[in-house]
């Protein structure tokens, strides 16, 4: 009997599961209300995202109380951070399709030996990442022009960021798993948790007080680790409990380089996803720049709207990964893919009346962030070109994440780079400077973009290449 292919014939199994902890959310999602079960998976998952936009909010704005060079400082090295939290978070949606599929085949020994391979695999690569990260991070800083007035401070900031990494990488690796599970409050509750720590804490470390020195962009980065770790003990107190249903032992953390092997065939296209986003947003500013600081400031506001709007779509996607995989786990494909559909839909209702709430608007919506007329008629060109694209930008948000459900993370990472290398990126500098369209060029581009692979995305899922699971029952 091999490991991966494990004998579920053991007849006391049924009683075994009963015995056990609450198996997540497992009977709504297999049986219940297909709506319903979407939105109470999803919502907790968007809060948690909302407090990581907070959790990135409040160091700047503490940081920003001690002037323009501090705030520099964390800005220069953000695309690296966000470049090696991309991998950890792609890599760790191996957890989340892996668990999800076994749970849906009701195999609960295989579940709990994914979660002790997972935290093997992903933890060792982010000792890795951070032993590179602290190694090599002032040179990559230095090659990226950063200023030679705040070179020292972020590459401080960076030192401890990145030796935090597996600390961070434990807290990615708990949520990712409980939401294959099917359990997204806890995650969400620690993720709350771990916010409200970092705010109390930023500004004791920052400007210190008592006898705690004031450590300036240093404390913004030790305020982040340890409310990160905290949050990541936490976790795996739970895990280690089982009081959750998942059960981390000593045990499942023994190499079984068969289950390794299928974490790092799903995890590595997902971890490539992440980066190519990461680099091709990278490469767009680039283009963004040339038109100048006013057209920065208001692709910027446009950008942060645009994160907002899509927090609906990433709670979705993540809810549609669960209901997809495990789903198929169960054999039941029909639902699994009834579940992406309506998820689809939602999501395409959702956001296209957010649009037309925004060109309804959109003067005042952007004066809330600028008040310079320039920013506010390039911010309106934004919303009235971009926004209508929002709702196809979900839809592929949404499908990509069913993809990932059903273990099939490359095409998913196929569809990121078509739509910013493949059609996003030639199309904004085509228009916008070949064809003199200027910046209308590159809202243009963004919209094709996402318009285009939404259409390629249902296309591609309609087909049912995916339908096949990637776990054996």
């Amino acid at each position: 009997m091999s490991d991966i292919d494990l004998d579920t014939n053991d007849l006391n199994n049924e009683d075994n599961m009963i015995n056990s902890p609450p198996m997540g959310n497992r009977e709504d999602i297999l049986n219940g209300p297909i709506v319903s079960t979407i939105f109470k998976l999803a919502w907790p998952i968007m809060i948690g995202n909302t407090m990581q936009v907070v959790y990135n909010l409040a160091d700047t704005f503490w940081l920003g109380k001690l002037g323009a060079e501090a705030v520099a400082a964390l800005s220069v090295g953000f695309p690296l951070v966000f470049l090696m939290v991309s991998i950890g978070a792609g890599l760790t949606i191996a957890g989340t399709t892996l668990v999800a599929q076994y749970m849906g085949a009701g195999d609960e020994e295989m579940t709990n030996k994914v979660t002790g391979q997972i935290f093997l695999v992903v933890g060792t690569i982010a000792i890795v990442l951070a032993g590179f990260g602290v190694y090599f991070n002032r040179a990559v800083l230095q090659l990226m022009g950063a200023p030679a007035n705040i070179l020292g401070d972020a590459s401080a900031y960076l030192n401890i960021i990145f030796a935090g990494i597996p600390f961070m990488f434990v807290f990615f690796i708990f949520s990712a798993l409980l939401r294959g599970y099917g359990d997204t409050k806890t995650p969400m509750k620690l993720m709350v948790f771990s916010t409200l720590l970092n705010i109390i804490i930023d500004p004791l470390l920052i400007f210190g007080v008592g006898s705690i020195p004031q450590l300036g962009v240093k404390g913004a980065a030790f305020a982040t680790i340890f409310s990160r770790a905290v949050a990541g003990i936490i976790g795996l107190y739970i895990l280690f409990s089982g009081k959750k249903g998942l059960t981390l032992s000593l045990r499942s953390l023994k190499p079984n380089f068969k289950v390794i092997k299928k974490i790092l065939v799903i995890g590595f296209p997902s971890a490539a996803e992440q980066s190519i986003i990461a680099l091709g947003m990278t490469f767009l500013m680039s283009i963004v720049s040339q038109f100048g600081t006013l057209v920065v400031a208001a692709y910027g506001i446009g950008s942060r709207i645009l994160s907002v709007v899509m927090l609906p779509s990433r709670g979705f996607a993540t809810a549609t990964t669960t209901m997809v995989g495990q789903n198929l786990g169960a054999d039941k494909v029909n639902r699994a893919e009834k579940s992406a559909w309506i998820s689809t839909g939602i999501i395409l209702v959702v956001l296209t009346l957010l649009a037309v709430v925004f060109n309804l608007f959109p003067r005042t919506i952007i004066s809330i962030f600028n008040s310079n007329p320039e920013v506010i008629e390039i911010g309106v060109s934004f919303l009235r070109i971009v926004g209508f694209s929002f709702g196809f930008l979900g839809v592929r948000f949404i499908l990509g994440g069913s993809f990932r459900g059903a273990g099939n993370t490359v095409v998913a990472m196929i569809l990121a780079i078509i739509a910013l290398w493949g059609i996003r990126l030639p199309l904004a500098q085509y228009l916008s400077i070949n064809l003199s369209w200027g910046t209308n060029g590159i809202w243009w581009g963004m919209f094709l973009s996402n318009f285009v692979t939404a259409i390629i995305a249902a296309f591609w899922f309609k087909r049912g290449g995916w339908k096949e699971k990637v776990v054996n029952n």
